[in-house]
């Protein structure tokens, strides 16, 4: 585990930003989780790409074979592309017949369209079919058969893919001294083409988005080529919808319209999941054409990000309708061999079940042993709280993956600290009623509970709070005296929750500096004006400021004798 080695797919550590995107979406849950970072585990991974084209960072991606390829070119062999027929999707429609000009000028020779390999093993493959088959063209539905679903390897049709169809007929047509690169957007091709019985037929895959990224290295710009044919051969314009969903039949010349009950075409993880579910006696079909991407090949990790679907969709169907022909030498593909077998691959299956004490074990640890704190929210990337605890359990998962827990958690150490702290700390309402306080503040003020509900006045002078109430301010201090005990003061609001919070700190016993004097007395001073201030318009509104003026005037008197009070203090210590 956590080792990613040489896989095909695997995560960019230093963009993995602890979101578990890749685990909700991954079909097969070949994603573990390690210190925050989400690593591919190989032996559980079908190669599909879903987390490469789902992750918002960029984590996961697809390993670069460009490397390999220029090795290949520089090696003084002649190297050919069999090209994916969903390239139309990939590029501008204007631009399809500029690509082999392009891959010319990149170092290639020869460039075919994938197309006679699709048109050859839908041929073959419906030769084979008997009461239900599976086409195999889709690489990640073999992987997900052979790891997962075993039990239908008997019903897979034995035909290679267009891909590995192709790269033989290519070898037979130029000879075995040339090399064969696929280019599609497909990452399980990369995979397929590491499979032993495979190795004949092609030497090497790029996806689109490597095509284009050493395209644009070498400022090769498809503006600026010319147009030319591909050096493909047959009638292919069937051949070229092989890459939407349900093109394999079209292909074929299925009635594929849906309304046929023996012969179904899908695409997407959940229902080539959902169909497997079924067990083969349940099969009722004669044929099913799964694709894992939804939409079908167009839908494939390797694709740049700027095309809609349903665009990817428009251009393949155009470019079939456009596309030109030429004519397939007799007997070309006599001898090729389109056979293959399909084996179940170990490792997929969990080693073990896990006991259910231990499931509660980690489900007690999350504070969820109570079904009704199990929210199945999905957050984690698992379904349900309890696949999260057995994934944790094989190592797979971590607790800090789930959100409620840890947003549980975190309130936790904050009520702990707020519990903890030497301050006093109260929370008013909107209204300034008081809705909360820990025990320093009760302990400072000589309160309990009793008060909750209360206005804050009826325990302490409330000016502050009024002022943030009025939208004086946003935050307010002062050094105040009440119950014997001086004390400091400051409170800010919350808007919005409509609340206001007054923190406190005990300075009876506190020698005051310089600074913490200033304060006062710049406190004092500040009341003072507003003193004169009501004085000046005493005359205009006497009855109203004279209650008002008599008591900041006390007040003031009052908070001038506490300081020298406090001052007398320093004195004589």
């Amino acid at each position: 585990m956590q080792k990613e080695n040489r896989n095909v797919v695997y995560t960019v550590t230093a963009n993995c930003q602890d979101c578990y995107r890749c685990v909700r979406v991954c079909p097969v849950k070949a994603i573990s989780v390690a210190e925050g970072q989400a690593y591919i585990e190989d032996e559980l991974c079908i190669k599909c790409g879903t987390c490469v084209r789902e992750c918002p960072q960029g984590a996961k991606t697809i390993r670069s074979s460009i490397e390999r390829v220029k090795e290949l070119l520089e090696s003084g062999r002649k190297v050919a592309v069999s090209l994916a027929p969903s390239f139309a999707a990939a590029f501008n429609p204007k631009d399809c017949y500029k690509l082999p000009y392009a891959l010319r000028k990149l170092g290639f020779s020869y460039v075919s369209e994938t197309a006679e390999g699709a048109k050859l093993i839908t041929e073959e493959s419906f030769k084979n079919t008997t009461d239900g088959n599976i086409c195999t063209a889709c690489p990640a539905v073999v992987e997900y058969i052979e790891k997962y679903k075993p039990e239908h390897i008997d019903v897979m049709i034995p035909v290679v893919s267009p891909m590995v169809a192709h790269g033989r007929l290519l070898k037979k047509r130029l000879g075995k001294d040339w090399a064969v690169v696929f280019i599609g957007p497909c990452a399980a091709k990369k995979q397929e083409a590491q499979r032993p019985e495979n190795r004949d037929a092609i030497d090497c895959v790029l996806t689109f988005t490597e095509l284009i990224e050493w395209m644009e290295e070498q400022n090769i710009l498809l503006d600026e080529c010319s147009e030319t044919d591909f050096q493909s051969c047959g009638v292919l314009d069937r051949a070229r919808l092989f890459p939407l969903q349900g093109g394999m039949l079209k292909t074929g010349d299925i009635d594929c319209d849906g309304t046929n009950p023996d012969v179904i075409h899908i695409s997407g993880a959940e229902d080539v999941q959902g169909i497997l579910e079924l067990s083969p006696e349940e099969w009722k079909y004669r044929v099913v054409e799964p694709l894992f991407c939804s939409g079908g090949c167009i839908n494939g990790p390797g694709f740049p990000k700027d095309k809609n679907l349903f665009s990817r969709k428009q251009d393949v169907v155009s470019f079939a309708k456009k596309a030109s022909n030429k004519t397939t030498e007799e007997g070309e593909d006599k001898g090729i061999s389109f056979e293959t077998a399909f084996h179940q691959q170990g490792g997929a299956a969990p080693k073990e079940e896990i006991s259910e004490s231990k499931i509660r074990e980690i489900l007690e640890s999350t504070g969820k042993s109570n079904p009704e704190m199990q929210l199945n929210c999905g957050a984690c990337g698992y379904k349900t709280c309890r696949d999260n605890a057995i994934a944790v359990a094989r190592g797979m998962a971590e607790t800090e993956m789930c959100v409620s827990y840890m947003r549980r958690l975190a309130q936790q150490r904050a009520d702990r600290i707020i519990e903890t702290t030497p301050n006093g700390i109260v929370i008013l309402d909107g209204v300034l009623n008081i809705i909360n306080m820990n025990p320093a503040f009760q302990k400072m003020f000589i309160c309990n509970n009793a008060i909750l509900g209360k206005h804050i006045s009826y325990l302490l002078d409330s000016d502050n709070f009024e002022k943030l109430a009025e939208g004086a301010g946003e935050q307010f201090e002062s050094i105040k005296t009440k119950y014997g005990v001086r004390y400091h003061e400051r409170t800010y609001a919350l808007r919005d929750e409509n609340q206001y919070v007054g923190v406190y700190s005990d300075l009876t016993k506190f020698r005051f500096d310089g600074n913490q004097i200033d304060l006062i007395k710049s406190q004092t001073l500040e009341q003072a004006k507003e003193l004169l201030y009501h004085q000046i318009r005493f005359s205009q509104e006497m009855a109203h400021y004279l209650g008002k003026s008599t008591a900041q005037s006390e007040e003031m008197v009052k908070r001038i004798m506490d300081l020298y009070e406090e001052s007398d203090i320093q004195h004589n210590d």
